[in-house]
């Protein structure tokens, strides 16, 4: 999802021309769902050779179609000429299609996939108490479990648009923070990480931030922390330098926040390691020290955009939703312009015009105009409630 309104997110429309072709999220989610539905119901039922395990894989595969669409759009239809289906329904799908996964195959990593994603589920619905249980049941499992969704690189390139926007907008690079952490993906075939095992100590982080309980918070996100930066990092030799951007020095989150070095790797046909799995910029030593719950929370969402860092999580985080495509609206008969999915959700806490990830450089400094990971810690955002 590449498009010149993504730092005004309130211009987005359903006309955009990342979300309205073949190639943009709306179509492939949907594409997703409608290619498991149609082996489900029309081609395992008869053939005889079909295993279960083949079943499970395409339950899971839809059951993401129907989460990944909870988490980014306000409402979609979910059969042909369907009414819009609202996130909370959504969720209850994919529940559904995880359930009958996991009863299907028991074998231990697929089983260890379901837990996760279940957990990812049932904290997106807000229900602290099946969130935990589901967290902790993927922690059973492999300590360093990841998922890769391996990526079609035959199949999906880049339209001509798409790679002349990439190549001639400037911001259409990472967040100066982040760059650390980018390119993820050094290769085209390079898989996507899809469910890993840093979620289940996020999500147990979270709840324990909800119960009041700082010191669970803390090590939970600790032991994400050190997952993270325990995973592989690889060389890169980087011809392509950031345009208009500093080559080192330090960054501050927000003006009133430190300046960090590290976070931005010179570059220039220089080898840099990058991460291809996560990789956070976070101390374990220094969040073991934290005692404000808000602070906390914070630290806990830098958490998440630097582990999701290029995952298609972090809009989602920021509470964003996206409308579904125009070509839905002009030719559902059950959908009209104005109907529930077709406009953009933005929450009122995210910055006004284009000042999402504005920011300046002050010779070898860098200075964010606002630190989004406090914006969402200052209002408290979470699925569940953060009595503090």
């Amino acid at each position: 999802f590449i498009s010149p309104e993504a730092d005004l997110p309130r211009n987005l429309r359903s006309s955009d021309l990342t979300l309205d072709t073949t190639g943009g999220p709306y179509f492939e989610v949907q594409e997703l769902r409608a290619l498991a539905t149609f082996v489900l119901e029309g081609v395992i039922p008869n053939d005889a050779l079909a295993s279960p395990a083949q079943k499970a894989e395409t339950m899971f595969f839809r059951g993401m179609a129907n989460l990944i669409s909870a988490e980014n759009f306000v409402a979609v239809p979910v059969e042909e000429n369907g009414r819009p289906v609202p996130d909370a329904q959504l969720l209850q799908l994919a529940l559904d299609d995880f359930n009958e996964a996991f009863n299907l195959n028991t074998q231990s990593d697929f089983q260890t996939r379901i837990h996760i994603v279940r957990a990812r589920t049932y904290r997106l619905m807000g229900d602290k108490t099946k969130a935990q249980e589901e967290a902790m049941a993927a922690l059973a499992g492999p300590s360093t479990f990841v998922f890769p969704a391996q990526f079609d690189a035959t199949n999906n390139i880049n339209r001509a648009f798409q790679f002349a926007v990439s190549r001639a907008l400037n911001d259409v690079q990472p967040l100066p923070r982040l760059d650390f952490l980018d390119p993820k993906y050094t290769v085209r075939d390079a898989p996507i990480a899809t469910v890993k095992m840093e979620e289940a100590h996020l999500i147990l982080a979270e709840i324990s931030l909800s119960n009041g309980d700082n010191g669970g918070a803390i090590s939970h996100l600790v032991d994400a922390i050190n997952l993270a930066n325990s995973r592989e990092r690889i060389a890169f030799l980087d011809t392509d330098p950031r345009q208009l951007r500093p080559q080192g020095g330090t960054v501050q989150a927000s003006p009133s926040a430190p300046a960090i070095a590290g976070l931005i790797l010179p570059r220039s046909g220089g080898v840099v390691q990058v991460p291809t799995v996560s990789a956070t910029s976070l101390d374990a030593t220094a969040v073991q020290a934290l005692t404000d719950p808000v602070e906390i929370l914070r630290t806990l969402y830098l958490a998440r955009q630097e582990i999701f860092f290029f995952e298609g999580r972090r809009m989602s985080d920021l509470g964003i939703r996206l409308p579904m495509m125009n070509r839905e609206i002009e030719t559902n008969v059950n959908i009209n312009a104005g109907d529930p999915g077709t406009i953009v959700f933005v929450p009122e806490y995210i910055p006004a015009a284009d000042e999402l990830d504005a920011f300046t450089i002050n010779g070898n400094n860098t200075v964010i105009k606002f630190d989004m990971n406090q914006v969402l810690a200052d209002n408290r955002v979470s699925p569940f409630s953060m009595p503090f």
